[in-house]
């Protein structure tokens, strides 16, 4: 039987302990997260 395949989007931190399960049990065809900020900078 073949493997679900899966995209997963989410924000580097928070999202890695679910990224790391669902690569447990499908093949990750895409990961989206949000792109490295420069040092001191402030959220908006």
């Amino acid at each position: 039987m073949s493997r679900l395949r899966a995209a997963f989007m989410g924000s580097p931190d928070f999202a890695v302990p679910s990224l790391h399960a669902v690569h447990r049990r499908c093949d990750l065809a895409l990961v989206v997260c949000q792109p490295d900020k420069p040092a001191g900078a402030v959220a908006s």
